[in-house]
């Protein structure tokens, strides 16, 4: 008796299909223009003009790269109420209403549409989102469940989860769908104000110590060590925050530093975002290095006073 279907035919998952010959490791975006350009003046209150179109494929490329994505950016997808004044390769526009008459409804179906047709067709392994709209999460949800990598795209105030999470639950609970986030660089931002500017992202890894030590003889190539105003600046901020952490916080860093090498994860993020704030600045491979330093010199020195206020 012959068999209705061949037992050697293969079928595609509803929930993991193939990607197509070719697109293994590609990524797409899919940006907001008018959650780009407020994000824009939040970052750069002084900055004025539009946003720099033709500097966004780069920037997202980059972007995706940091995310820890190699396989390059394909396509770049701008969903906007502005008429283009030019074309620009690899820049889809799919234009959608004016946020005031509908409150953004359309700019969410259109860009969650898009993205559910990219998953469902395996046009991408992976997709960098640009918005702060919670009502993305359904589609966000399904395009997951069908094998696609969602990463949203923030500036680094997002890095204080805990903050943003009272000051703005919605976009807090956006975050939290996504497979994982990456912030905006500084040279990135600085690309999409000015007008032809032309952005490289820099992937070079923070070299480690037998990487720099080669270098040091060379004045051309060595890296300077932080100033002493730089260390009284940040050692403010390390003891500001060490004074405000609870006698039971203090004794577990001390524990866990004890038994390492380094500065916890958590601790590491939030204490680089309250420098970064001082100094208004992103800081360099020495001073990272050097500002762990000086956090283990702070909690490890004071443990006996933390083991008094555990013990009273």
């Amino acid at each position: 008796m012959k068999t209705k279907f061949h037992l050697t035919k293969r079928t595609l998952s509803r929930f993991g299909p193939s990607a197509p010959h070719g697109l293994s490791g590609q990524s797409m975006a899919l940006v907001d223009e008018r959650y780009l350009s407020w994000l824009l003046a939040q970052q750069s209150p002084a900055a004025s003009g539009p946003l720099q179109r033709a500097a966004l494929l780069s920037v997202f490329g980059g972007l995706a790269r940091l995310a820890g994505f190699e396989g390059g950016l394909s396509r770049l997808y701008l969903f906007t109420d502005h008429q283009p004044t030019d074309l620009l390769d690899d820049v889809v526009l799919r234009m959608v209403p004016v946020h005031a008459l509908d409150g953004g409804l359309g700019l969410v179906r259109a860009l969650g549409l898009e993205l559910t047709q990219l998953a469902a067709r395996g046009g991408c392994q992976t997709a960098l989102i640009a918005s702060d709209d919670e009502r993305l999460m359904p589609y966000i949800d399904e395009a997951q469940w069908r094998g696609l990598k969602v990463v949203m795209v923030a500036d680094e105030s997002a890095q204080d989860f805990n903050k943003l999470m009272s000051d703005d639950p919605s976009w807090a609970r956006l975050l939290m769908q996504a497979d994982r986030r990456v912030a905006i660089t500084e040279p990135a931002w600085q690309a999409m104000t000015t007008v032809g500017s032309t952005y490289f992202p820099a992937f070079v890894q923070e070299p480690s110590v037998r990487d720099i030590e080669p270098l040091a003889d060379n004045d051309a190539y060595s890296i300077p060590s932080p100033s002493d105003q730089w260390r009284t600046q940040v050692q403010k901020v390390i003891e500001d925050w060490w004074r405000d952490e609870t006698p039971h916080a203090k004794l577990d860093l001390y524990e866990e530093m004890q038994n390492s090498q380094g500065v916890p994860p958590e601790t590491d993020r939030h204490l680089l975002l309250q420098v970064r704030r001082e100094l208004a600045r992103t800081l360099s491979f020495p001073e990272k290095k050097a500002m762990r330093e000086m956090i283990r010199s702070v909690v490890l020195s004071l443990a006996p006073a933390v083991d008094e206020a555990v013990d009273s």
